[in-house]
């Protein structure tokens, strides 16, 4: 009796430390890919927020040329037009 209880004790044991490794495996797999996921969607991001602010730089600098290179009398109705809207 002790010998057959015994097998089924050690029999149900391996299963539940398998059935424990599985789901481990599983979880761990899952973390990993979560992890790696978060940080390309972070790095997407920093990527985008860096074409954008280089996008804003390059269109400053346009307008500035633009500005510096504007007639007087052009500028001066240009401002004027502004500051009535």
């Amino acid at each position: 009796m002790i010998t057959f209880t015994l097998a089924l004790v050690t029999g149900l044991g391996r299963r539940a430390a398998y059935y424990v490794a599985v789901v481990l495996a599983v979880v761990g797999a899952l973390w990993i890919a979560v992890r790696q996921g978060r940080q390309a969607g972070e790095a997407r991001y920093a990527i985008r927020r860096v074409e954008a602010r280089i996008r804003s730089l390059q269109s400053s600098k346009e307008i500035r040329h633009e500005v510096q290179n504007m007639e007087r009398s052009d500028l001066q109705r240009r401002l004027a037009r502004w500051m009535r809207d």
